[in-house]
């Protein structure tokens, strides 16, 4: 398997052996939660922690900024912004200086945009190291409430934001140009590269938080396993059933093309930047207009009930594997 480990090696290998355990830490690591959560004095610490990664296939400057806002990305699902940077760059031999002050001019600028501070880090050179991944980062932030996908509730309404898939059609339109232009021609490939920078939760996580955390319940973003894997977290985390009407999922028509071209489901498919917002029901319809009003795309898909995770049709949600990394084997493609 590539990628992120299953739920069930999670579960047996990870979750029970958490070393010493502290009274203050209110959310410790969990399936299908972005953060970890640390009551200090009257407020609490969010944490979250992921890979650096730097695809160079989207040229220097715009890795970067998506590494960036992976990141920022999770850290504002538990409606806490970010303050503090931890990062750890172990950096590929090839790497020259020139190159990685081109990366960290871009991580300055966006921590300054977002108030973000590096605090500690470590960085060097070593052999063996390759891109995408080349380190890690940890972000935290305080505040004085928080929320996770745990506290989605019987009866919220789930919104969706922009297109599922985002992600894995951003990779492929950089990874394999040639191909998609010859089979889809150059104005969905420029609709493909166009979707780059709306790979970040940001903007919407910003807005629900200021549209108040007794009114939204939970944020969650579509990452790997793509919008089934991210629903199915949200019902596991919270504890209840979700409905989902599979028609109301929004699927770019650019998107649509290129996963057909691939043979991958979209729906199973890597998305950062698709943020799933679990919204009490009196509140949801102004929060979608909100939404809107700001120029993001957003539909409401479904509502959490019952105690099944299923389509309106019937048809069972499960976690899969994602359906990315099958495309991205094609090297006859490159």
């Amino acid at each position: 398997m590539t990628g992120k480990i299953s739920r069930e090696f999670f579960e047996s290998n990870i979750i029970k052996r958490l070393g010493f355990l502290r009274d203050e830490v209110v959310v410790p690591p969990e399936n299908g939660v972005d953060v970890g959560i640390v009551r200090l004095g009257n407020g609490y610490l969010a944490v979250t922690t992921d890979p650096f990664y730097i695809d160079p296939v989207f040229g220097l400057k715009k890795a970067a900024w998506f590494g960036f806002h992976i990141l920022l990305s999770d850290i504002y699902t538990s409606g806490i912004p970010a303050m503090y940077m931890s990062i750890d760059l172990n950096l590929p031999q090839s790497m020259s200086d020139d190159e990685f002050n081109e990366i960290w001019t871009v991580i300055n600028d966006e921590s300054k945009k977002y108030n973000v501070m590096v605090v500690t880090g470590h960085t060097a050179r070593y052999a063996g190291v390759s891109y995408p991944m080349i380190g890690g980062v940890t972000l935290m932030g305080y505040g004085d409430r928080y929320i996770t996908t745990k506290n989605a509730g019987d009866g919220d309404i789930i919104i969706m934001t922009k297109t599922c898939a985002l992600e894995a059609s951003c990779i492929l339109s950089y990874t394999f140009p040639e191909y998609i232009e010859k089979h889809l021609g150059m104005d969905t490939l420029k609709k493909l590269n166009d979707l780059f920078y709306k790979m970040t939760c940001v903007n919407e996580e910003i807005l629900s938080i200021d549209f108040g955390l007794d009114k939204i319940t939970s944020m969650h973003d579509a990452t790997e396993g793509g919008i089934i894997n991210a629903l199915y977290e949200i019902g596991k985390a919270s504890g209840h059933g979700v409905i989902v009407n599979k028609n109301n999922i929004n699927i770019d028509e650019s998107v649509s093309r290129v996963t057909k071209l691939f043979n991958i489901d979209p729906l199973r498919s890597i998305s950062e930047g698709t943020l799933l917002i679990t919204v009490k029901r009196n509140f949801a319809d102004e929060l979608l207009l909100k939404l809107r009003s700001a120029g993001i795309d957003s539909y409401i898909i479904g509502e959490l009930k019952g105690d099944e995770i299923k389509f309106d049709t019937g048809e069972m949600i499960k976690p899969g594997d994602d359906q990315i990394w099958d495309a991205l084997s094609r090297d006859d493609l490159r």
